[in-house]
């Protein structure tokens, strides 16, 4: 499937993959605080969004960027929509939608530039126990791999002439209710050999675990990560203590 190509890490030499995951962290932590700040000012959320196009630009992602971007913004109109419906207020309507776009545009960028690996050991060296760590990095290679057999199954139910196109949203749902199933039994299946094989390795025997690279932070690294929590201290002292009419 083509949205998950945006939550894939996807190998590269930019100024981006190059950055210390700490830091890409902290620039997405940025971005999800801006968003959670912003309540009327939907130029902000916009300007917040075509600033997350800079790093995708410059790791080469902006394909993949865009195809995940483009699945979320179904979910961002029916966020905008339920809003409106249900709380009133075209702007403020708006401005969730695009709240749900930068944070999802955030990530996807870090997804992108930031392999599990790297992810994992940055974790690690944070604190977070070895067992969780573990766990979070399975969860995240699972993505494309449930991506290319969800894939797989579509592109089976097609070749015997089931049709997942149509105009009814409502429909549309629904044509997908057959490809749950399939998907929910192959997920089981992975999960057991990943735990077989977590076993048959003798995870958890040891405490003392080491890690296939060393994680160093530069300059640079500092540098954007203080740029990051400033940014990020700025916009929660605005929000709470200032609290403008207009954001």
């Amino acid at each position: 499937m083509s949205w998950a190509k945006g939550l894939t890490f996807s190998y590269g030499d930019s100024f981006m993959h190059r950055l210390n995951p700490f830091s890409k962290a902290g620039l997405a932590f940025f971005f999800l605080v801006s968003a959670i700040c912003v309540y009327r000012a939907w130029e902000i959320l916009l300007a917040l969004l075509v600033l997350t196009f800079i790093p995708a630009f410059s790791s080469g992602q902006v394909k993949s960027w865009c195809a995940t971007l483009k699945a979320a913004a179904f979910f961002s109109i029916l966020i905008a929509i339920l809003d409106f419906v249900f709380v009133g207020g075209l702007l403020f309507s708006v401005t969730m939608g695009l709240r749900f776009l930068v944070v999802v545009s955030a990530f996807s960028v870090y997804s992108l530039t930031t392999s599990p690996e790297d992810t994992a050991d940055a974790m690690l060296k944070a604190g977070f126990p070895y067992w969780l760590v573990t766990a979070f990095a399975m969860s995240v290679r699972f993505i494309p791999l449930i991506s290319d057999e969800a894939q797989t199954i579509m592109e089976a139910q097609v070749s015997r002439g089931y049709e997942f196109k149509s105009r009814n949203p409502i429909s549309l749902i629904k044509k997908y209710v057959p490809l749950l199933v399939p998907l929910l039994v192959i997920s089981v299946m992975r999960a057991d050999e990943a735990a077989q094989a977590l076993e048959t390795r003798g995870f958890g025997y040891t405490r003392n675990v080491t890690t296939f690279s060393d994680l160093r932070f530069r300059e640079v690294d500092l540098l954007v990560l203080l740029l990051a929590l400033a940014g990020t201290a700025a916009m929660v002292y605005v929000r709470l203590w200032l609290s403008p009419s207009w954001l």
